[in-house]
């Protein structure tokens, strides 16, 4: 089922009250309350093979990953976003509103891109992502061919590269959680081209 459209400015107290309110999730950017529709089946199958992945690969290692339903409370009064998977290495801080607790330091944020999210997700989210300190890599994966982007850096002050992924044999190291993941365990079950 896809949320309902919504797509306006209310202020931060009044964004938490719809939240808590909502059956949708719903994002907050700079003042701008932004309900997420519904995702594809291969959306979905793309964000639970990472999920699952990671949650195999990442068990006592002091590294969890999280779920699409993980609020992130980007740098300043910039907003409120839901990645698709979240990883927090350490122990988890949150930002607690309303009862709803807002991830601050995540280390690893990926996307799984949606034609109504592409542009966001490749633009907004990657300036906002790349802001947060604590945030060591980020990965934006196509859900309609396979084809993932790598952002990543070491340190919070060091300058970020990218890498681009596009054969089912590419491994994609996350330097930051100590694991890899190959595309063909991204996409598996799916038939999508290169």
């Amino acid at each position: 089922m896809a949320a309902p459209a919504l797509n306006f400015r209310v202020g931060k107290q009044e964004y938490f009250e719809m939240l808590e309110k909502s059956v949708f999730k719903i994002e907050y950017w700079d003042g701008i309350a932004v309900a997420m529709a519904g995702a594809t089946q291969d959306h979905v199958s793309i964000e639970g093979n990472i999920f699952g992945e990671l949650f195999q690969k990442l068990r006592a290692s002091g590294c969890v990953p999280r779920v699409s339903n993980q609020a992130v409370k980007l740098t300043g009064d910039r907003g409120y976003v839901f990645p698709d998977v979240t990883v927090v290495c350490g122990e988890p801080e949150f930002d607690v509103e309303r009862g709803i607790g807002c991830l601050v330091n995540p280390t690893v944020v990926v996307e799984v891109l949606s034609p109504s999210t592409a542009s966001t997700d490749e633009t907004d989210k990657l300036m906002a992502y790349t802001a947060m300190r604590t945030i060591r890599e980020y990965l934006v994966v196509s859900s309609d061919r396979r084809a993932v982007k790598h952002y990543f850096r070491r340190t919070a002050d060091e300058v970020w590269g990218a890498r681009v992924y596009a054969h089912l044999m590419d491994e994609v190291t996350l330097e930051s959680c100590g694991c890899s993941l190959t595309l063909a365990e991204i996409y598996a079950g799916l038939k999508l081209s290169a």
